[in-house]
């Protein structure tokens, strides 16, 4: 697994798979959770809460199987002395917002499950959700400036259509 997610990626020439899926997930997990909130603005709590679950879930998994590990081998060990260098201080404040998010965001998802399934009231939990919602915002705009900084800006490929066959 960790081979596949260290080889090559599609996004840029200089990025990994591992980096590009994580991308990719976190965008998707973040525009899930835009779609939560309206949900819940227009009062539709349970899929507000499905859409929430499913997209903090789903947000976690690059988190724990590629963020982690990239951050520990790539940046924690010349901590604090790189602070200054403008990469490794934005990659470890998007790591940090983004640690806030999934443990607010997991915190939030099981307690709201377990509050639901007992018939009681989630409101005391809405600024909570809140500040959640604020640091996965903020994480994933980091993130991606964080891969646009470390692998550039993707440069589409020309397409090239087929010459045709002269006879």
């Amino acid at each position: 697994m960790i081979a596949f997610l260290d080889g090559t990626g599609f996004i840029t020439s200089r990025s990994s798979m591992g980096a590009d899926l994580s991308l990719l997930i976190s965008i998707a997990a973040f525009v899930m959770l835009t779609v939560g909130v309206v949900l819940a603005k227009s009062k539709r709590y349970e899929a507000h809460r499905w859409v929430q679950t499913v997209a903090v879930v789903l947000n976690a998994v690059p988190v724990v199987i590629w963020m982690i590990r990239s951050f520990r081998l790539s940046i924690l060990p010349d901590l604090p002395g790189n602070l200054g260098k403008s990469v490794e201080a934005l990659t470890t404040v998007h790591a940090v917002a983004g640690l806030i998010g999934v443990v607010l965001g997991m915190f939030v998802i099981v307690r709201a499950n377990q509050l639901e399934a007992k018939g009681q009231s989630l409101s005391r939990y809405k600024n909570l959700m809140r500040v959640a919602s604020v640091a996965y915002l903020l994480a994933t705009a980091l993130g991606v400036w964080v891969y646009i900084a470390i692998y550039g800006w993707p440069r589409p490929t020309p397409c090239r259509l087929p010459t045709p066959r002269r006879r």
